[in-house]
């Protein structure tokens, strides 16, 4: 009895680690997302001090973005490990790229590709 359950105990787990791997970057990094920490040059703050630190991302290459008070909109690509923004509310601001590290479906791990000022964030995801 035992052993019964434990197999089908266990074929659940496997059975949701595989549907995991079924889904896209795109679609995983659709919805909501809470900022938990920044890091920039070794420096850590929490993402509680920096204000209401959201971004969501829609399935039309779209990311709306408020931190505090202050909002943006914009365009995004995710492509490979590579995620690009691109502001319209600041339309003459650069394109940002961060390197994804880690996205699944709880967290999103980017680091700045900008050697300069390193930059890590760490999101949890609030919603779809």
């Amino acid at each position: 009895m035992r052993k019964t359950r434990y197999s089908v105990i266990c074929l659940v787990l496997i059975s949701f680690l595989l549907m995991q791997c079924n889904n896209k970057p795109t679609q995983l990094i659709e919805g909501s997302w809470q900022l938990q920490t920044l890091e920039i040059n070794g420096t850590v703050l929490q993402g509680k001090t920096l204000g209401n630190w959201n971004w969501q991302f829609d399935n039309n290459g779209n990311y709306n973005t408020t931190v505090g008070k202050a909002k943006e909109t914009g365009t995004y690509i995710l492509a490979e490990s590579k995620l690009t923004l691109k502001s319209t509310t600041y339309s003459k601001r650069p394109e940002q790229v961060l390197l994804v590290t880690e996205l699944d479906s709880v967290q999103m791990n980017l680091v700045s590709a900008d050697e300069k000022n390193k930059t890590t964030l760490r999101f949890l995801k609030t919603g779809k």
